[in-house]
């Protein structure tokens, strides 16, 4: 009887032992699947490892994680509303219903840009995640999303200066193309990121 009460409690210290080990294990996920975004920071020569600014242990990095997401999960649905007001202001805007609706829309336009890059830098500063798979998952779905309408905000703030005719550009028919293209841009970038909003909905 005490021989069995021995080999449990040993077999009880050594699994808490593991799992200790497992919380607090620097580097949990797979170096070669984890996004070259989290490596350039967080990998094992990363900014943040080489400047000694990460977290004591793995748990407080999980734990900052957590938060720096819970606030980018926000901070994303903020913008969201913002850039669908907006993009309804354009669209009035298209159809000559000028009004404030033209320095609204400017306005609106360097918010939205503004707290999209707030956003964006909590996701990608934020520590890693335990593991990362090559399946697809609603996560990855939201990554590949997010270069789109990443790239689409670069562009957008370029574009509504040329289509103003705030920049010094060729004529008419110059900011007439740029205005088509602020326009497609800005739909593709409205449901991309819409699209991205709604992966983070799905477990």
């Amino acid at each position: 009887m005490q021989s069995t009460i021995k080999i449990i409690l040993i077999l009880f210290i050594s699994l808490a032992f593991n799992q200790t080990n497992s919380s607090t294990t620097l580097i949990d996920s797979t170096q070669t699947l984890m996004p070259l975004s989290k490596k350039i920071f967080w990998g094992e020569k990363g900014i943040v490892r080489k400047l000694n600014l990460a977290p004591k242990d793995r748990t407080s990095e999980l734990k900052l994680r957590h938060k720096m997401l819970q606030l980018h999960q926000k901070l994303g649905l903020l913008t969201l509303g913002l850039v669908s007001y907006q993009t309804y202001l354009g669209n009035q805007l298209k159809q000559g219903k000028y009004g404030n609706n033209k320095k609204l829309h400017r306005n609106l336009g360097y918010t939205s840009f503004t707290l999209y890059m707030t956003s964006a830098s909590l996701s990608v500063l934020s520590p890693p995640a335990i593991k990362y798979s090559n399946k697809i998952s609603s996560v990855k779905v939201h990554r590949y999303l997010s270069y789109i309408h990443f790239a689409g905000m670069l562009c957008m703030p370029y574009l509504g200066y040329l289509s103003s005719g705030q920049l010094d550009t060729p004529g008419v028919e110059y900011r007439t193309k740029a205005l088509k293209a602020h326009d497609i841009i800005g739909k593709i970038t409205f449901a991309t990121l819409s699209l991205s909003f709604l992966t983070t909905l799905i477990p």
